[in-house]
């Protein structure tokens, strides 16, 4: 699978990771009963749904001190390394249920803040890559921001990085052929004819 995949399926890893942090907990089962809750719309796209989690991809950056990596002996290479924030909004319709679950989550993402192999899905399954979560600290600047964007009344909620995501190129790039230059040691054959 291409990494162009890959936004994709940090979303899927991040729902799927809650998930599974969540569906043997029965305070939190109570309120959450089945992974379809979880979804990636934005907040106000999923409030009219059977939504209880939003994990909404809100902003994608560059990591520029990745840029100049050496590269590996992958093929192809790594074009990007990139930075995706989460908000993460909990759309219980209760403010006591909203906070629980938030608390559930903060805690699942602070006891696993690295995810890596069967912890990962879709094209990143197979890559090796290591996923870092960190909490964003957001201002009210920033909340406020967000929440006008979505055009609705603010929230309980969240932000997280996820990063480094990889996306390499589309092609593959052909080895060098390495040609020897003889030395004083190599014996030079003339052929004559």
């Amino acid at each position: 699978m291409s990494s162009y995949n890959n936004l994709d399926s940090v979303s899927k890893t991040l729902a799927n990771h809650l998930w599974n942090g969540m569906k043997d907990d029965p305070q939190i089962k109570a309120i959450i009963q089945n992974p379809r809750q979880i979804n990636h719309r934005s907040p106000k796209e999923a409030q009219n749904e059977s939504t209880q989690i939003s994990i909404f991809l809100y902003n994608v950056t560059e990591l520029p001190s990745m840029r100049n990596l050496q590269q590996t002996a992958q093929n192809p290479p790594t074009l990007l390394y990139l930075n995706l924030r989460y908000l993460i909004t909990p759309l219980t319709q209760n403010a006591e249920n909203d906070q629980i679950i938030l608390g559930k989550i903060m805690q699942l993402l602070s006891e696993t803040p690295i995810l890596r192999g069967s912890d990962l899905q879709g094209s990143l399954r197979e890559s090796g890559d290591e996923l870092k979560i960190i909490l964003d600290p957001l201002t009210a600047d920033d909340l406020n921001k967000l929440w006008t964007m979505f055009q609705m009344p603010y929230k309980l909620c969240i932000s997280y990085s996820v990063f480094p995501v990889r996306i390499d190129s589309s092609s593959k790039i052909e080895k060098p052929v390495i040609i020897k230059k003889p030395t004083s040691q190599t014996k030079k054959t003339i052929i004559t004819a």
